[in-house]
């Protein structure tokens, strides 16, 4: 008896203690919550905007004319109907200004020069209708220009949608960030115009001007067995089975292994030994001289042309080589890991934000260059200039047994670098920066 007595006391202090336990685990994850829900920042609402048009601006001029006019002539009934028109444009515009929904494709990568359209779709949320409405960016970069807005929507029913379009041309390369587009109305009688700005950005990547070369690496590259280096090539036909790795955006999806994938719990691609692949290296200097340092980059015309005539040989040979290497100033970039269908593009958004340096030293890289040349059977040098900074690199190239070209981005006149780059002993390609910039060359 005494013996149930004790089990039936310990089974109830054993409920208690649980009960206990589970309550102070929901209050600390209430707690958590609470404390999560008042971290968590409301997203910014739409703020409304206010702006004069053409019309508008003709309108006040008339005004402050007429008001002056009256102080010597008696002219107090036009100036009354003048401002009545003004203050009656402000109370309505204001009362009945729109609340559209804009969606479209998000801004991404364009090329410089290059005129954009982007599609945006309206939607009227709104209890009452819209009219008079248009698209346009507000306050955008120096570089990104708003060419045209597109036609005007006259009427927007509720829940209705419509279509609009807005050509951008950004002038130079770079990274932006750009606010979303605003709708706004002219109604009612296109003196000012109303609507909803977003205070949201989106990143815009300019890519320098790039275009296809003459340039043909078919008889001057050499194979380079990179003994299983080179993991992410582009051929994938060698019997040689090197292993696994997480499925990369741009890989085929041809190249999964469905059993790596059962056994990681994530997408899993198969990696060979691509050795029929050649592989490439760039060199971009981005040195300056001194009396073009108090410019900004994107205003110094040698670099520019460089970083133009560097995208556009990587857009050229990436159909006969993949570019393993791309030394941009001080800054070296690997590619080994990345896929083949993802080098270009990343190259690309590299060079849109390469800065003009004033000086750095590549002695501390020369050993890893080295050890990478062993891998590669091109080596391309893209100097604004004549920098002999690049000759210890180049020999190191030479050395390897790779293919090396120089191009040389003169400001005016080219013969006296020619004179000057005779002794170097590879093949060196002078060019001037107007030349470049001017479009596609016809022969290098």
């Amino acid at each position: 008896m005494a013996r149930a007595n004790v089990k039936t006391y310990v089974d109830v202090m054993e409920r208690l203690r649980l009960r206990r336990s589970l309550r102070l685990r929901r209050s600390s994850q209430g707690a958590s919550q609470t404390r999560r829900h008042r971290s968590t920042k409301h997203p910014a609402q739409p703020q409304p905007t206010i702006g004069i048009t053409e019309a508008g601006k003709t309108l006040l001029r008339g005004t402050g004319f007429v008001l002056l006019a009256s102080m010597i002539i008696p002219a107090f009934g036009a100036l009354a109907a003048l401002l009545g028109v003004i203050a009656t444009a402000l109370v309505i515009g204001f009362m009945v200004r729109p609340r559209v929904e804009i969606t479209g494709t998000p801004l991404d990568r364009v090329v410089v020069g290059q005129r954009v359209r982007l599609a945006y779709t309206l939607r009227n949320i709104a209890r009452l209708p819209a009219y008079g409405l248009s698209v346009r960016f507000g306050a955008l970069p120096d570089a990104i220009e708003q060419v045209s807005a597109g036609p005007a929507v006259a009427s927007l029913a509720p829940g209705e949608t419509a279509n609009v379009t807005v050509t951008i041309s950004p002038k130079r390369r770079g990274r932006y960030a750009i606010s979303r587009p605003t709708c706004q109305s002219s109604f009612p009688f296109n003196l000012f115009s109303f609507g909803l700005s977003h205070t949201t950005h989106e990143t815009l990547t300019v890519l320098p001007a790039f275009y296809r070369l003459p340039l043909s690496l078919g008889r001057q590259r050499r194979h380079v067995c990179a003994g299983g280096t080179g993991l992410a090539g582009r051929a994938e036909l060698s019997s040689e089975y090197a292993g696994n790795r997480p499925f990369l955006r741009g890989d085929s999806p041809r190249t999964i292994d469905v059993r790596a994938w059962a056994r990681l719990s994530v997408p899993a691609t198969k990696e060979f030994h691509n050795d029929t692949d050649s592989y490439a290296a760039l060199f971009l200097d981005t040195r300056v001289p001194l009396g073009l340092r108090s410019l900004r980059s994107k205003e110094i015309k040698t670099l520019e042309a460089a970083v133009s005539l560097c995208a556009s040989l990587a857009f050229t040979i990436d159909r006969d080589c993949l570019t393993d290497l791309l030394l941009a100033g001080p800054d070296l970039h690997a590619f080994t890991s990345w896929p083949a269908t993802t080098r270009l593009d990343r190259i690309h958004d590299i060079l849109a934000g390469v800065e003009a340096c004033g000086g750095y030293d590549l002695t501390s890289m020369l050993p890893v260059l080295a050890e990478k040349f062993n891998d590669v059977s091109e080596v391309m040098f893209v100097l604004s200039g004549l920098d002999e900074a690049y000759l210890p690199a180049l020999e190191l190239a030479t050395r390897a047994g790779c293919h090396s070209t120089v191009f040389v981005v003169a400001a005016t006149d080219t013969a006296p670098v020619e004179e000057r780059t005779r002794h170097w002993g590879v093949n060196v390609v002078t060019l001037s920066a107007d030349e470049i910039l001017a479009g596609p060359l016809e022969h290098l």
